[in-house]
Order: structure tokens, then sequence, then C-alpha cells
């Protein structure tokens, strides 16, 4: 399945409104994002980032998804050879792990009215919230008392995948609410809605296979049919449909937290192989979030060795060069070693800093020499892809 095929199908997935429409430039924003058109250009305001952000109109949707759509469209290419492996049989878990989601008590319910996204005032801000964020200094609790029960995608009515689901981003509050209360931010629950065909949200038409935190309303999208873009052994690995909320809601962990505004400013002040560099970096953060979450509630959800192997597949069969059918390749997500990289580094630890892709080298999301047009001019290993420091001022004036 070549590239040209993947911007074809997004282009068909941008929304035919008034609202920006997708740009093939790699950037932050996965799935069928939007694009500001020009690029960015500072606004002489006093919070020039959250104008940039209301502009952008933010869909911060699902970065494992618009390749294997191809799939689901029906233009596959030559799968990798590992593109299907499943995990060797082991206990089944379907005879410890529960069938449902129980609600978690003590935490608020989904917020409809959440308060405004945090912007920086400064680039100097923006690169301080992306490399040495408060949220790097937290752990996440583990284990955490909050049952995550198996869903069958395939099976599961409309009604029962919504109620899983908004139990499951409960869980997600009760594992993610200290830590990111104390890095000094909010958290609230992020609403999610389940549907069968287009939707108009605040960020525009979403496709009917497709999911998405978006950032217009802060809340979740998830399309019922979306594991038919899977193969079946893979839509029917357990904790599949709660890997993918969890990383949804590893984007409104970065969007609370300062993390999406900031890259999302400096991708459009940058180079396009450095855009598609904060990009993967974007989306492997987002990876490695939702293992942490995972890894906390596996316990209580008697979650099993196979169950983790399985989640660790999943995560490689979201490479670009999986998913694509082009071995080698890297786009704007990254390889599948380099998701399955990022998704086992937070499934083995309770540390956030451990999710920090901004301040590593890029061969840690991306192998450098597989990707297209990233050559290192000037030499030496670039540790993140920010303008030069002359940028890091106040933008567009005012303080």
């Amino acid at each position: 399945m070549a590239r040209p095929d993947r911007l074809a199908a997004a282009e068909r997935l941008a929304p035919a409104t008034g609202r920006p429409q997708y740009q093939a430039t790699p950037g932050v924003q996965p799935g069928g994002f939007q694009y500001p058109q020009g690029g960015y250009q500072p606004p002489k305001r006093r919070r020039p980032f959250r104008s940039f952000l209301m502009a952008a109109a933010l869909v911060i949707g699902l970065g494992f998804f618009l390749v294997s759509l191809m799939q689901y469209l029906g233009d596959q290419g030559p799968e990798s050879e590992q593109s299907t492996q499943t995990p060797a049989p082991g206990q089944p878990s379907q005879t410890t792990t529960p069938t449902s989601s129980a609600a978690p008590s003590g935490v608020a319910k989904p917020d409809t009215n959440p308060p405004e996204i945090p912007s920086p005032r400064t680039y100097e801000q923006a690169e301080q919230w992306l490399v040495a964020n408060a949220i790097y200094s937290e752990t996440v609790p583990v284990p955490t008392n909050c049952t995550v029960g198996q869903l069958n995608p395939t099976t599961a009515s409309v009604k029962q995948l919504e109620n899983h689901l908004n139990n499951l981003t409960g869980c997600l509050v009760m594992v993610w609410q200290d830590p990111v209360t104390r890095a000094g931010f909010q958290l609230p629950r992020p609403p999610v809605t389940v549907y069968t065909e287009p939707i108009t949200t605040a960020c525009g038409t979403l496709d009917e296979v497709n999911a998405v935190y978006c950032a217009g309303d802060q809340r979740i999208y998830y399309a019922k049919d979306l594991y038919r873009i899977f193969p079946p052994e893979i839509a029917k690995l357990p904790f599949m449909v709660d890997m993918v909320i969890g990383h949804e809601f590893g984007h409104g962990i970065q969007a609370r937290t300062g993390i999406l505004v900031s890259s999302m400013a400096f991708e459009q002040q940058v180079s396009k192989s450095d855009a598609a560099s904060l990009s993967r970096r974007l989306e492997q953060q987002a990876d490695c979030l939702s293992a942490q979450f995972l890894n906390s509630v596996a316990e209580a959800s008697a979650m099993s060795e196979t169950d983790q192997k399985g989640l660790k597949v999943i995560a490689y069969n979201l490479g670009d060069d999986v998913l694509s059918g082009k071995v080698g390749y890297v786009g704007d997500h990254g390889s599948g070693k380099a998701r399955q990289r990022w998704f086992t580094a937070g499934l083995g630890s309770a540390d956030v800093g451990v999710c920090n892709t901004y301040t590593v080298d890029e061969a840690r999301c991306a192998d450098r020499h597989l990707v297209e047009g990233s050559s290192q001019e000037g030499g030496g290993d670039r540790r993140h892809a920010f303008p030069a420091s002359g940028q890091a001022e106040t933008v567009g004036g005012g303080g």
C-alpha cells in the first residue's frame, strides 16, 4: 500500500466545511486531522497559542489508524511477515477476567463543560512544556483498584460499547488524576460517544471508521466498526479497545498539560522532516501513556502475560511500515518497532518520565536511516526539533 494512497484517504476524510482542511505536511495531528492553511502565523495577541488552538479546531485523533484505514477500504499491500503475529497460546484470560467494566466510585462524572485547554504564552514556555513538563516527574499508581472488563468489539452493541468506554474513562481518570493535579494541571473526564455513521463534532465531521480525541470539545469519539480495520486475529485480542481509548486519553493528557498545543505550534515552524519527527514523538508518547494506564489496572483486571504480549503485538502492527506494507518505511507515526518500543516502556514503568519522547535521540522514535527526507544537515544527533532559540520569545507581542 503506497503512502500516496494514505494521503488520498486522509483528504477524503477532511471535513467539507469552512474549517481548515488536511494538508499533506506531516505533523502533530493523526487520523483525519485538520491543519491551519498557510502555516502558523502568530497573532498579535496576549494569548497567541490559545488563538492558534481555536483556529486549528484540533482533532487529536487516532494516530493508530489512518494508515490501516486503507486495509478497511480494500487497498492492501504486502504485509510484513510479523504484521499479524499473535502471542503464543496461554491461559485463556476469559476464564479469569470480568466480562464488563465496573463504574469506578469516587470519580467525577464525564465533564461536558470542561475548563479551557492550557496554552503557553511564549515559545520558551512551549519548549519547557515539551522537554521538562512537570508531569514527567510524576508516577502513576500501580496497582489501581479499578477493573477493566473484557469486551468483544466485533459483537458488542453500541450501548454496550459506549457503557464500557465511559466506564473506562473513569478508570483512566482514577489512574491519571493525581499525577496531573500534582503537576499543576487539571484533568476533566472526557465523555465518550460511540457512533455508527459520520458524525459532526466541534472538530468537524468524523468519518464512520475513526477514533479521535477532539480538543475542540474535549471529547472522545469512537466508531462502532473500527475493529474492521484490523485483521480478525488482532481485532479480537483482549483489551484492544481499551488500548485505543488509552491512547486517545493520552492525547487528552497532552492537551491538559500543554504538550499538545506546544508540539503543534513548533510543528508549524520547522521543516517537513522535523515536523514528522515531532508528530512521531507526540504519537508514541500517547502509546506510552496508554501502556502505563494498562499496567496500572492490570492486576485488578486479571490481565495475563499473554494479554500483555497481545497488546505489544497490536502496538507493532500499528507501525507505518507494517500497515503500509512497505518494509523499512517510517512516516509520521513511526515504525512498528518504535511504537512497540514506547508501548513496552510504558507497560514496564510507573514513572511518567519514561514517556518523555521529546528529549531522546530521534532514532528512538524512528530508525533515522529509514526516515524519508531526514538528512542530518550539520551532523550530530538531534534530541528534539525546535526552531532556533531566538524564537523562544513572547509571540506576537504582549505579556
